[in-house]
């Protein structure tokens, strides 16, 4: 990364180090999963505005959703196949419940 680039976080001046952020802000992001603003801000997410911890539940729900959706093509039978639709319909309720909140969190930085 060119020496000359800044750190994307606003109010920052050190030089950008890795994706954009500077030596601080990435090692807060890869520690906690989100930029500490300090005392008094409202929130403290990260920038594309969903924090660590609901990536990490949102990369294990894709994981529920293809098994469900593998187990849905091929299991034979009505009632096997609804469990799994229920299954997929319900991991998919999770996901945008998730992404919901964030996009609601975003916009209150």
């Amino acid at each position: 990364m060119s020496r000359n680039l800044r750190c994307i976080v606003e109010g920052c001046g050190n030089p950008a180090h890795a994706k954009g952020y500077c030596r601080k802000h990435y090692g807060q992001i890869w520690r906690r999963g989100e930029i500490y603003r300090g005392p008094g801000t409202q929130s403290n997410m990260v920038e594309s505005g969903i924090r660590r911890d609901d990536r990490e539940r949102l990369r294990a729900l894709e994981r529920e959703l293809k098994k469900a959706q593998h187990m849905y093509e091929v299991v034979v039978g009505f009632e096997g196949r609804l469990k799994w639709r229920r299954e997929m319909e319900a991991v998919l309720a999770e996901i945008r419940k998730i992404e919901e909140a964030a996009g609601r969190e975003a916009t209150v930085i």
